[in-house]
């Protein structure tokens, strides 16, 4: 089958899609062909580069794109741009894929969800760990009660590089156009991670610091007014309690790991090893389930139908994103797929990060 991609901005993390998007030929399940339709963007060096890269239309004004025969928009702009390019699309009656995190606040989403369920267009929010082995094999257990009740989890998200004083001041520093810092760049993942795996919060408390208070922009130093570093504490609805700590300052630890404690033994999700977690009993001894067991879970099913082996690996945050946006694409072929983050999803992450930034 053939998809007509569209694409708008072409960042940092839009070139980690179309990297994932080449890769696509690489789960031997999946024929597609994916058509590079159109990108928009309004930077000159772009237009010449999105050309080179193989799209056959390269426009400057976003509703350019949507005039093209696309079947589904991938936005990888600013945070504060997803709201009117996300409705502009339903209204279009394109399919929509967006990066994390949905909006700048629930206002924002929720006008977004109402658009799209008007609308009827296929969406979904690349929280892309998700989709790696790992979680996909604590869902089994988690969702089959191998190891009991959940009562517990730390999860973290951790990068490094804000602690550069020499980083220029960015969209990504100012709340007015990224809705927040560390938060919701890394924190919103964990965030949904824990709602997919534990179920919904119930109450959150949190503390967050700036540590770097000042950037320069070019031309004199800002005040930067978004968090460096959050920690959420937060009990949720099956009774679980737990902490999430996101930070972009953390030099020497930068990775992604999620614990679960639960009555019959604990699960050690870390993205070092994206192909399976770490599994204890109650004597603190190292289990491996059998994966007749593991498969009788329809996520786990698909997720280790699509995702590469260690042999095609591209590394995580390739693979992870291509095997997302695989699921996406499958969606828009009508197959019904169970775990895919949506726009709900998304705006129930939104409340979270909210509910945060007000205390």
């Amino acid at each position: 089958m053939k998809i007509n991609y569209g694409l708008s901005g072409l960042g940092g993390i839009a070139r980690i899609h179309l990297m994932a998007i080449r890769n696509v030929k690489l789960a031997e399940t999946f024929d597609l062909d994916i058509d590079l339709t159109g990108l928009s963007t309004t930077s000159l060096s772009h237009k010449n580069e999105g050309i080179s890269l193989g799209f056959k239309n390269v426009v400057d004004e976003f509703e350019s794109l949507l005039d093209l025969n696309v079947d589904l928009v991938d936005i990888c702009t600013p945070n504060f741009l997803h709201k009117d390019q996300i409705i502009a699309s339903a209204l279009a009656g394109k399919n929509v894929y967006c990066e994390k995190p949905l909006g700048i606040d629930s206002k924002e989403t929720e006008e977004i969800m109402k658009t799209v369920s008007k609308h009827k267009v296929k969406n979904q929010v690349a929280f892309m760990i998700r989709f790696i082995p790992a979680v996909a094999y604590a869902h089994s257990i988690l969702s089959q009660g191998l190891l009991g009740r959940a009562y517990a989890f730390r999860g973290e998200f951790f990068h490094s590089n804000y602690l550069n004083k020499s980083k220029t001041m960015s969209w990504r520093l100012e709340k007015s156009k990224s809705g927040g810092g560390a938060l919701f760049d890394l924190g919103s993942h964990m965030i949904d991670l824990v709602r997919f795996l534990l179920g919904d919060f119930e109450l959150v408390r949190s503390k967050m610091k700036t540590v770097v208070t000042q950037r320069f922009d070019g031309e004199k130093m800002r005040n930067v007014d978004v968090d460096d570093w959050t920690l959420i504490f937060a009990d949720l609805k099956s009774g679980a309690t737990g902490t999430i700590e996101s930070s972009r300052v953390a030099v020497g630890k930068t990775g992604t790991r999620l614990e679960i404690y639960a009555e019959n033994g604990s699960i050690f999700i870390n993205t070092d090893n994206p192909y399976m977690p770490e599994v204890f009993d109650v004597n603190s001894k190292r289990i491996y389930f059998d994966d007749e067991l593991l498969l009788k879970d329809e996520f786990y099913r698909n997720i280790v139908k699509v995702y590469p082996s260690q042999k095609l690996s591209q590394g995580f945050m390739i693979d992870a994103h291509m095997t997302s946006l695989i699921f996406f694409f499958k969606s828009i072929m009508g197959e019904e797929i169970e775990g895919l983050p949506t726009f709900a999803d998304g705006h129930e992450v939104q409340i979270i990060l909210d509910e945060v930034y007000r205390q």
